[in-house]
């Protein structure tokens, strides 16, 4: 054979293996936007809630599609990403964490549009499919409909309550209004209070708050009728099984708080 003949070939064979490693690539790519949307919790629907935390800072926006708004609450200090929900009793479904010298640090918008970009801010619980669902979201909102407020460390806890249910009513389990019983199976107390705060504040409607006569190890979320978006966003947060009741009680949903989750509580 020819020395032509040979270089063809090598040629034919170098391009093959091109086309298989960019085909790779391709195929790798596809594969990894398909599990970062599946694993995306921002569905453009229903009230959204991300932590921004800042050098000095903490910046808590809740995206609600349904009023097609934003709320925007200012605090003046850093708070911890693993005490967030806890300092405010709101349920956290992302955080990103703002480099310092990130220079489109100023508006919420540029921050979800560094997001997006690698070696920029750090998203925990979110994807970058999240950050730009959310980025699109928040440039489609009209500056009528962004409403910003601050929550100063001296103000007295009416004031606080005020400002938390303000910014974090969510429209949709508002409108259920499905009646809500919670009972602390555990010996620690407080347990049942805290989180009938939080739900209150996201426009849950809590009708009773008791101490079980006994101690429950299994933590739960029963409910009657329909399941519902309330209970999905309840046992989603908390990390609580729900299952389904054979016989209405005096409310739609009771939620047990057992020993098991004890450690892991974020509330």
């Amino acid at each position: 054979m020819s020395k032509k003949g040979k270089t063809g070939n090598n040629l034919k064979l170098a391009g093959v293996f091109i086309l298989l490693v960019f085909g790779l690539i391709l195929l790798s790519i596809f594969f990894k936007i398909i599990f970062l949307i599946k694993d995306s919790k921002f569905d453009g629907s229903h009230k959204f809630n991300v932590g921004f935390l800042e050098e000095n800072k903490t910046r808590v926006v809740s995206f609600s599609p349904q009023n097609k708004s934003m709320s925007i609450l200012k605090i003046d200090r850093n708070i911890d990403e693993d005490n967030l929900s806890q300092a405010l009793l709101v349920p956290i479904d992302g955080l990103i964490k703002v480099q310092n010298n990130n220079p489109n640090g100023k508006t919420i918008s540029s921050v979800l549009l560094g997001s997006i970009l690698p070696f920029q801010n750090s998203l925990k619980n979110l994807t970058v499919i999240d950050a730009l669902r959310l980025f699109l979201f928040s440039r489609s909102v009209s500056k009528s409909s962004v409403y910003e407020r601050e929550l100063s460390q001296n103000f007295n806890e009416r004031e606080k309550s005020t400002i938390i249910t303000l910014s974090f009513t969510d429209p949709t389990i508002y409108k259920e209004n499905k009646s809500i019983e919670i009972k602390n199976a555990t010996s620690v107390s407080g347990l049942g209070t805290r989180l009938a705060t939080l739900i209150t504040n996201i426009g849950g409607n809590v009708i009773l708050v008791s101490n079980s006569e006994k101690y429950d190890n299994k933590s739960r979320i029963i409910y009657s009728g329909e399941d519902s978006y309330t209970v999905n966003k309840l046992s989603r947060f908390l990390g609580f099984p729900k299952q389904k009741a054979d016989i209405k009680g005096i409310s739609d949903v009771i939620i047990i708080i057992g020993a098991d989750k004890i450690k892991s509580l974020n509330f």
